[in-house]
């Protein structure tokens, strides 16, 4: 995204921050996106299986370097709007110098470790509200609300964070060991969470939550692998594990593909038949530099104690500035 410096009296009206030390800067997305799905949940005679949406982004962002050489930066911003009633009602900002990042609110890093295989443009489960939200493509490690991020060092680096539980407060922390040989890279990831016990039973539902997750990532010659499993443990009545697989592949300076495809089932004592399986596809092609085009193609299969199907594609245009 082109980032564009406002005026001197513009900074100076914001305040707080001197104009000769700061740097105010304001981006912007839109896209326009066109998705059709079928599937178990899918009755084309009384809903219609395909939607036209349009969405905008905009961010302010501040940055400036400190009399002691520290880095201070913060943005809000107005995410995915498409009436135009949205709000900059998301926020974050972080502290930065050679002991490393200190983040908060959306600009935390204590999932950053964590791996996902949803690599594709825009997938889509629209035929139900029922899906799993196990999904073996997501990530499924929490967000932090305050977190702290590791200068690299020989390539190791790692995270720790901090969120609001329901009766206590949630942690976060990961790692990652990455190298290069020629024009080949590897990184190792490692993530986890405790989520705190819902009440002070902390039983069935109300238990706490472990979460962890791994990956690794191999680069070579424009392409990408990603190899990841998640687990997802709550007491005895919850063990969802996950594994899957995810490549990309850049044809061109202009043209890249993406695929992927995965696995949840669950040993809990809860719903134990449950199982998720997924696959998509997809394809970015870069018209011309902010300009962009994308197909998506994702389908699904789930057993449970709910049963369903279905496929979804969708093709988006995005406008960056």
């Amino acid at each position: 995204m082109r980032k564009v410096l406002l005026a001197t009296t513009a900074i100076v009206a914001l305040g707080g921050v001197s104009a000769a030390s700061a740097d105010i800067s304001v981006g912007a997305s839109a896209e326009f996106q066109y998705d059709s799905w079928s599937g178990s949940n899918a009755d084309s005679t009384t809903t219609n299986n395909n939607s036209i949406s349009t969405t905008t982004d905009f961010s302010i962002s501040a940055s400036a370097v400190l009399d002691n050489g520290m880095t201070i930066s913060a943005r809000v911003f107005e995410d995915g709007s498409a009436d135009g009633t949205a709000s900059f009602a998301q926020n974050g900002f972080k502290i930065s110098d050679d002991w490393g990042t200190l983040g908060f609110a959306s600009d935390e890093a204590g999932d950053a470790f964590a791996t996902a295989l949803d690599i594709t443009d825009d997938e889509g489960y629209n035929t139900t509200a029922t899906i799993s939200a196990r999904k073996p493509s997501d990530e499924w490690i929490d967000a932090a609300e305050v977190s702290y991020l590791s200068p690299n060092v020989s390539g190791f680096q790692f995270s720790v964070g901090m969120a609001d539980g329901a009766k206590a407060d949630n942690s976060m922390a990961g790692f990652q060991y990455s190298t290069s040989a020629g024009d080949a890279t590897v990184a190792l990831r490692y993530a986890v969470q405790k989520t705190g016990k819902a009440n002070n039973v902390g039983t069935g539902t109300n238990a706490s939550i472990d979460i962890s997750s791994m990956g690794v990532v191999l680069g070579m010659s424009g392409v990408t692998l990603t190899v990841a499993q998640q687990n997802w443990e709550q007491g005895s009545i919850y063990d969802y594990e996950a594994s899957g697989a995810a490549i990309a592949y850049t044809v061109s300076d202009a043209l890249t593909i993406e695929a992927f495809t995965g696995e949840t089932e669950n040993n809990g004592t809860t719903d134990s038949s449950f199982k998720f399986k997924e696959t998509g596809y997809g394809l970015t092609y870069t018209i011309t530099p902010g300009l962009s085009l994308s197909v998506t193609n994702n389908t699904w299969d789930q057993d449970g104690t709910t049963n369903e199907d279905g496929k979804n594609t969708a093709v988006a245009l995005d406008l960056s500035f």
